[in-house]
């Protein structure tokens, strides 16, 4: 059985949970910082190394989120933003999503996240790290639009 990792606070942390409706929270907004660019290619994998994968749940029950448009952009093993680490994906029916990228080498790693869906709120985000790793889970929670939260 797959252990799950819950990041509602939108950083990585080491302690698995079993998901339960009390920990279905929205993902936290971050900023897109100062190397946003319009992401505009459609590819599930930009580099070789780690994988990143995940699912987008929907508050306040953490339903799944099908054909929600994932963005990501990073900075490289060299510690700088190209384009070719910028790219777009959707999620499945299940609303899981996964690509293959490379460890984004900075001071603190981190992958920027905007994702949509019609009648959910856009979120703009982060993954947070910071040990080198093969594979990253991180799960996104999408608020609605007629959220009053």
């Amino acid at each position: 059985m797959l252990t799950r990792h819950w990041f509602a606070a939108a950083i990585l942390t080491a302690a698995p949970v079993t998901p339960l409706i009390a920990e279905c929270i929205p993902t936290p907004h971050r900023t897109t910082g100062t190397h946003y660019a319009p992401v505009t290619e459609h590819k599930t994998n930009v580099s070789k190394g780690v994988i990143v994968q995940g699912r987008v749940l929907a508050w306040p029950d953490c339903t799944p989120v099908a054909k929600a448009r994932i963005a990501h952009w990073q900075a490289g093993e060299d510690g700088r933003y190209v384009d070719r680490l910028r790219a777009y994906l959707f999620t499945d029916e299940n609303g899981r999503y996964q690509f293959e990228t490379e460890w984004p080498d900075m001071r603190t790693p981190h992958i920027h996240f905007i994702v949509t869906n019609s009648g959910y709120q856009t979120l703009e985000t982060q993954w947070v790290g910071s040990e080198r790793t093969q594979r990253i889970e991180f799960d996104m929670v999408l608020e609605p639009v007629n959220s009053s939260e």
